[in-house]
């Protein structure tokens, strides 16, 4: 994909859209762990730009999705390192807090019955 002269920003038409597609299909079928942001650099497109056009959603979601299950899977298996897998991980919305609900009432009682002060 070429560069557009002068630094104007992409006309996003169908045509466009339709070609990014493509490029973005492409690039998650060649690539074992796709990464947005490389797709982004190669085709001098702003990372940003890529989440922000609703007709892209799904092939980003599908990039998305694959990176996930292929890191998953190189962590555990022991063929990616296990850090960066957990980090990279995180950055797609994994988390390894836990967190607790509590629902219903608790009461506690302090006063007249403690002398102990």
């Amino acid at each position: 994909m070429s560069k557009h002269a002068g630094g104007r920003p992409i006309v996003w038409d169908k045509e466009k859209i339709e070609e990014t597609i493509e490029l973005l299909d492409k690039y998650i079928d060649d690539n074992e762990i796709p990464i947005v942001a490389e797709f982004a650099y190669l085709h001098n497109i702003r990372k940003a730009t890529l989440y922000e056009k609703e007709e892209l959603k799904y092939s980003i979601k599908r990039l998305t999705e694959k990176k996930e299950a292929q890191l998953e899977k190189g962590a555990l298996s022991g063929v990616i390192n296990t850090t960066m897998a957990i980090f990279s991980l995180k950055q797609i919305g994994w988390s390894d807090k836990q967190e607790i609900e509590h629902s219903g009432e608790m009461s506690v009682n302090i006063g007249k019955e403690f002398n102990g002060i």
